[in-house]
């Protein structure tokens, strides 16, 4: 996610072509965390999201242009761009007589979006923000390396589980990875299905494929984001009650980060009891939650970090995870999946008016883990950035049921491909019922949906909102 004075986060996938029928928090503290520099005094930029002004008359923006300052008349924007299955918006919040701008997440598609980005906050950043490292939110951070280099950037912003220099998130990347590698040799024996292959290669950023492999690797991502922008940016790795006020130098901006936990309990916890979820699969259906129940990281596994990624099971262990393999790979790459989607990092902006949600790909035990005491931050959110990408697992049924302030609006980042059953068809009436019809997914603007619900407005590939 990056700041402008502006804010942009991004992440999308298909969903269903109609459009739907209408089915308070802490005072903050001052930033604390890791970095080397302040953010720069000047304009800047936060990507996580675009927005327009509900009933606005405005034309969209052409193509790779910047918005008129006319046209954002000193409202927060949360610009949703189109990249498939994944996230990048772009926030944009009003910092005297200019924007600030923070982005969120990156995907493929993105020569287009990047470029757009760089016009739109003049190549400045006040905030950048990698929720989690799945390749659909990282990868643009690689394959337009050499374009996001050039910009100004203040701060990064990622999941503690990423800090290189935490004992314990050394720990479970080694492990993560090793599964991953694991899962990929066990490959070589048989053709995985794709939505297998799919998996790991979200969790890796290594592919096979020579066209995938050109889009670069989480590591290259990793290695951008961590090192600052080449030194550039101040880095912060957040956990669960870190709170920020004037958040990355933007007047005005305060952020609390609900997640996620240092309780590495909570990561396991990848799918909601029932009751907590608006569809129960079964089975004969798609698979999407095949990895229920597994946890990929039993004690038994738990080593010390050794260096590089390198990970060494003993023969017990790497035939356990073999037989395994060769008998359920969809489970173990479902539950590699879940664990990083629990990592992701839960922020509620709040700026003037606006109270904003930004969930990442939270499942879970990422949301129990705040859930239960913070539940009242709901109740007068003004903007939901959709949980991961509007699965069934990635959104309570309780976190819907508390946005009860009458305002609020979601956006979704999503298609239905590689996963047919996201969106959730359930979760999307829940979501457009609780919002008065002011829901809208990303990959509308590849469909013949009509008009767009009123508080929205569309460009060449994105969708605005306005608040």
């Amino acid at each position: 996610m990056a700041t402008k004075k502006t804010t942009s986060a991004g992440k999308a996938k298909k969903t269903s072509s109609k459009s739907p029928k209408k089915p308070s928090g802490k005072s903050p503290k001052k930033p604390s965390g890791k970095g080397s520099k302040k953010p720069p005094a000047s304009k800047g930029g936060v990507k996580k999201g675009g927005s327009k002004q509900a009933g606005s008359t405005a034309a969209p923006p052409s193509a790779g242009g910047a918005s008129a300052p006319g046209q954002l008349a000193g409202k927060v924007r949360i610009r949703m761009y189109q990249v498939g299955f994944g996230d990048c918006f772009l926030v944009s919040v009003p910092s005297g007589s200019d924007y600030r701008h923070i982005k969120d997440g990156t995907v493929d598609r993105m020569t287009n979006v990047v470029a757009q980005i760089a016009t739109e906050t003049q190549g400045k950043l006040a905030l950048v923000i990698a929720t989690h490292a799945h390749q659909d939110h990282i990868s643009g951070f690689a394959s337009e390396m050499a374009k996001f280099e050039t910009f100004e950037v203040g701060e990064v912003w990622m999941p503690w589980l990423e800090d290189p220099k935490d004992p314990v998130a050394s720990k479970l990347q080694v492990k993560r990875m090793a599964l991953a590698n694991a899962l990929q040799k066990g490959f070589a024996a048989g053709r995985p299905s794709s939505l297998v292959e799919s998996l790991v290669v979200n969790a890796t950023g290594k592919t096979s494929n020579a066209a995938a492999a050109a889009g670069g690797s989480n590591a290259q991502a990793l290695d951008l984001l961590q090192s600052g922008f080449r030194g550039k940016a101040t880095v912060r790795y957040l956990k669960a009650g870190d709170t920020f006020k004037d958040a990355a130098g933007i007047t005005g901006l305060n952020v609390q980060i609900l997640s996620p936990s240092t309780d590495e309990s909570f990561l396991g916890k990848m799918d909601p009891p029932s009751g907590e979820h608006y569809l129960r699969l079964g089975a004969g259906d798609d698979g999407a939650d095949a990895g229920a129940g597994v946890h990929p990281f039993a004690d038994k596994w738990i080593q010390s970090a050794g260096a590089g990624d390198e990970f060494s099971f003993t023969p017990a262990q790497q035939k356990e995870i073999d037989d395994a393999i060769a008998v359920a790979p969809e489970a173990l790459a479902f539950a590699l999946d879940k664990v990083l989607n629990n990592t992701s990092v839960v922020g509620l902006f709040t700026f003037g008016k606006q109270s904003m949600l930004f969930p990442g790909d939270a499942q879970w035990g990422n949301w129990i883990s705040w859930l239960d005491s913070e539940s009242a931050l709901l109740n007068n959110l003004t903007y939901y950035k959709v949980g991961h990408h509007c699965s069934v697992n990635a959104t309570p049924k309780r976190a819907v049921q508390a946005m009860t302030g009458g305002s609020v609006v979601a956006m979704a980042s999503t298609q239905s491909s590689p996963f047919p059953s996201i969106p959730d068809k359930n979760l999307v009436a829940a979501l457009d019922q609780q919002t008065g019809s002011q829901y809208i997914q990303s990959d509308w603007l590849s469909k013949k949906q009509g008009a767009l619900p009123s508080k929205f407005v569309s460009g060449d590939f994105w969708i605005d909102y306005l608040g």
